[in-house]
């Protein structure tokens, strides 16, 4: 398979800057439009790695993604084409597109517009959350199994609910 780079071969500092330079660019041609909240900045959350991809939250004046990046060697379906990955959370639908220098990245939507947005704080704060959430491995249960013979008779409040000889 080929590989989608240059996006795939960035270290991850890079790839968070390589990033925010892209939504930064698209910023100018969204300024105007009524879904732009001057209240927001372009922001990229750092990278975190899951399977085969790194994902970062990317927040915009006019919308809030999680971006997916494949490693190298894994080639992502065309542009335009619905990719689902397995995260801990459940399944998500990354839609596959292309910067102007043909990097690759998939993108799922988490806000669009940023109208509930009053600051950049919040915004990133749920960056952050959204991210976590997406990706964080589910905790094992906290209930561990009984250890008391919970019988008809102790069920509803009789006895002890141990058997009749007391063992």
């Amino acid at each position: 398979m080929t590989a989608d780079a240059p996006l795939s071969t960035l270290d991850d500092g890079e790839l968070v800057g390589r990033l925010e330079g892209f939504w930064r660019a698209a910023e100018a041609r969204m300024a105007d439009l009524p879904i732009h909240n001057p209240s927001l900045a372009v922001m990229v959350t750092p990278v975190c790695r899951f399977g085969h991809f790194r994902f970062a939250a990317v927040v915009t004046p006019w919308c809030m993604n999680i971006v997916a990046v494949a490693d190298v060697g894994i080639k992502l379906p065309p542009d335009g084409v619905t990719l689902r990955l397995e995260l801990p959370a459940g399944d998500v639908d990354f839609v596959v597109a292309s910067m102007e220098d043909g990097s690759r990245y998939g993108s799922a939507s988490l806000f669009s517009p940023m109208e509930e947005f009053d600051d950049q704080v919040a915004a990133e704060t749920v960056a952050f959350a959204a991210l976590d959430e997406l990706l964080r491995e589910a905790e094992p249960s906290e209930i561990g199994p009984l250890s008391v013979n919970m019988d008809r008779r102790r069920l509803l409040g009789f006895g002890n609910g141990l058997p009749e000889n007391g063992k």
